[in-house]
């Protein structure tokens, strides 16, 4: 027997298929529409702990493609999330969302089953039929889970930081110039990280113009604008740092110039 909770996911997922694929048979699926957990990314205690969610659980077309007919995100409060694609995977043509009645403890547990039942048994992408999840949570499964969550601190902290506000100066932004100067102020709300980035070729009568400062988030400097200075976002505030080569940087001490270099 599976998981009461697996249970209701199955029932959900074949709702959705029933409802907004009634086209697409059971024979058209994976194994006739088998639901499938599939763990191989990041793993159970990563999207408990950094997505505060479990991972996709997915029904696939059963052809060459393989893609997905119906995907269903379950979240630590009882959300539910389901995506539903026609076109053989190609098109998602329905999101629907909806709860399930069961505590975060309950949801808890059938984390710690289905980390124990598929990445401690090296299953990975497995029809859920398969788990061996009806059984009982002991105090051990669930200590392991539970004392693992401080390995994903850091994760979760760069995580809040990449969706933060910083504020690029536009030769950055439009010019191509990679940043030459940046440092980090205290912010001014949850929604700022403090950064300013500049090339440091800005004279003081160009960084005074708002128009030339741009507000982005932090995560779209670090990974569309400049990568190198990706390893120093978690410096403290008051923290000034200039570039030195075409990929590092160091504290500013205001002895060496700043090396200017486009991307």
């Amino acid at each position: 027997m599976m998981n009461v909770i697996l249970d209701e996911i199955k029932s959900i997922m074949e709702q959705n298929k029933e409802q907004y694929l009634p086209q697409v048979k059971s024979s058209d699926l994976e194994e006739n529409g088998a639901v499938y957990f599939i763990n191989s990314k990041d793993g159970t205690e990563f999207e408990w702990y950094v997505n505060d969610k479990l991972p996709p659980f997915m029904m696939f077309y059963d052809d060459e493609d393989k893609m997905g007919a119906v995907k269903l995100l379950l979240y630590r409060d009882g959300t539910v999330q389901v995506f539903v694609y026609d076109n053989a995977g190609k098109n998602m043509c329905k999101e629907t969302r909806t709860r399930i009645e069961y505590g975060e403890e309950e949801l808890l547990d059938l984390a710690v089953l289905l980390r124990y039942q598929a990445e401690d048994s090296s299953k990975w992408n497995a029809n859920i039929e398969s788990l061996c999840t009806d059984t009982l949570v002991s105090d051990e499964m669930r200590n392991s889970f539970l004392n693992h969550e401080s390995r994903y601190d850091e994760i979760k902290k760069i995580r809040t930081l990449m969706n933060q506000g910083a504020l690029v100066s536009r030769r950055i932004v439009e010019e191509g110039w990679k940043v030459g100067f940046m440092y980090r102020r205290v912010p001014n709300n949850p929604a700022d990280s403090g950064w300013t980035f500049f090339v440091g070729n800005e004279d003081e009568h160009y960084n005074s113009d708002v128009k030339n400062i741009v507000l982005m988030s932090l995560g779209e400097v670090c990974h569309e604008l400049d990568r190198d200075v990706y390893k120093y976002m978690t410096a403290p505030v008051g923290t000034e740092f200039i570039r030195i080569s075409e990929t590092a940087f160091e504290v500013d001490m205001k002895n060496k110039a700043i090396f200017l270099t486009k991307r």
